[in-house]
């Protein structure tokens, strides 16, 4: 209400407070943090203005001096989306339209609606993009809650938050933080309605997976059709037939859904044109630079990319191995790659558990892990990009690390120090 009654009252460079008030209760409230345990509330404030305030000092940071990992960033997309931002803002002063063809066109649009509002402040976009990356860490927290408790919500909440690779590039103007917020609100509404079905929230859904198509088209439409195929093999709690027309009602909603999006009923026209040689031309283009591998591989037929499986997978999970760390990113890359790897042993541990105390649960997020992992493993061949698009499935990778995590006797006794000396309860 504040935001909104200043908003009223202010113009210009002022409309910069009223919109950061606004955007922060609107993604607050649909990260539902109103819901946190009182016991919670306390802890998770703190870690959430940590996480906030180390994304902010980055900002400024990039804003203040030179080095060479500074000049690496501020060569990314960043630059691109500011340029576009900058031209939709101007055309929309001037009172022209503009149309811009390439699918994932949301985040240009936004981009341009606040340069419209503020003027061309893209660090604006950055702190809202901050605080959606500590949103994500609730999204993940309330999970976890969910499907294993207290413990391993707050474990889930500290990978997320503070993830290396996640302060980096929620900090930057990259549209990365809000399209792993909306898959993992998507994520955390689909086990809700795995629960309890409910026509409102399929229809919500719908809704955020529209924005998400807007933002990252392919993303949307795998997470769409994951969603839609495996609700009637996740949501057990129901009997067959009421699995069978809920997945029928998803079906209808989400397929028109994606249908006015332009990309056929549930994606089906983007689907059906892709075959492995469309897959294996997206490879190809992807490798270019210092960070690419794989270019040569070609994918003819189905037995090609099998046996590239593998190898791809490899990349996936692994790369970049220390060596291959290129330029400055190597500051980060390095020792996340390295926690990375003492993670996936909490990973294999918790989805043995998750998988007996909450079957339909984590099939879901298995099929969603998988689905994705797969995608990206057969169509990345540079090791910069895959760098970032892997996030998007680490997230959701939190929630069953966290739940093998919980177990850890190290990480026992220390909730249990800090429950007793701070009065924080498991």
């Amino acid at each position: 209400m504040i935001g909104i009654i200043s908003g009223i009252l202010t113009a210009g460079n002022m409309l910069i407070i009223p919109l950061f008030l606004i955007f922060s209760a609107a993604i607050l409230f649909l990260a539902g943090v109103h819901q946190i345990p009182a016991s919670d509330r306390k802890f998770l404030f703190r870690l959430a203005l940590g996480a906030l305030l180390i994304r902010l000092l980055f900002i400024v940071a990039t804003n203040s001096f030179d080095t060479a990992f500074i000049k690496y960033i501020k060569t990314s997309d960043a630059l691109y989306y500011e340029y576009m931002g900058r031209l939709i803002s101007d055309a929309w002063h001037d009172g022209r339209s503009v149309l811009i063809t390439k699918a994932n066109y949301g985040y240009y649009y936004w981009n341009g609606f606040f340069y419209y509002l503020v003027g061309f402040k893209p660090d604006l976009i950055r702190v809202l993009n901050s605080i959606a990356a500590v949103c994500i860490g609730f999204n993940v927290y309330f999970i976890s809650l969910k499907l294993s408790g207290a413990k391993a919500a707050k474990i889930s909440f500290i990978l997320a938050a503070y993830f290396p690779s996640s302060i980096l590039w929620s900090s930057l103007n990259l549209k990365d933080s809000l399209i792993i917020f909306l898959i993992t609100l998507l994520v955390k509404h689909n086990l809700e309605l795995m629960e309890k079905f409910k026509l409102g929230k399929v229809i919500f859904m719908s809704l955020l997976m529209m924005a998400l198509v807007s933002l990252r088209f392919y993303a949307g439409i795998l997470l769409a059709i994951c969603i839609t195929i495996s609700y009637v093999f996740t949501a057990t709690k129901f009997l067959l037939w009421q699995r069978l027309i809920y997945t029928v009602a998803i079906f209808l909603i989400a397929g028109l859904a994606m249908q006015q999006m332009g990309y056929g009923f549930l994606g089906a026209d983007y689907v059906f044109n892709q075959s492995i040689e469309t897959i294996g031309e997206q490879h190809q283009k992807g490798a270019y630079g210092e960070a690419a591998f794989a270019g040569d591989v070609t994918f003819d037929s189905y037995s090609d990319a099998l046996k590239y499986l593998p190898v791809g997978i490899f990349y996936f999970l692994f790369a970049p191995l220390p060596w291959q760390s290129i330029g400055a990113i190597r500051i980060i890359a390095i020792p996340e790659m390295i926690f990375l790897y003492f993670l996936y042993s909490y990973f294999i541990t918790g989805a043995g558990h998750l998988w007996r105390a909450q079957r339909g649960a984590c099939l879901f997020l298995l099929l969603v892990i998988i689905f994705f992992g797969l995608i990206y493993s057969l169509g990345s061949s540079n090791i910069g990009g895959l760098y970032r698009v892997r996030l998007q499935v680490i997230m959701v990778a939190f929630i069953i690390i966290s739940e093998g995590m919980q177990r850890s006797w190290a990480l026992t006794r220390l909730f249990g120090r800090l429950g007793k000396s701070k009065s924080i309860p498991d």
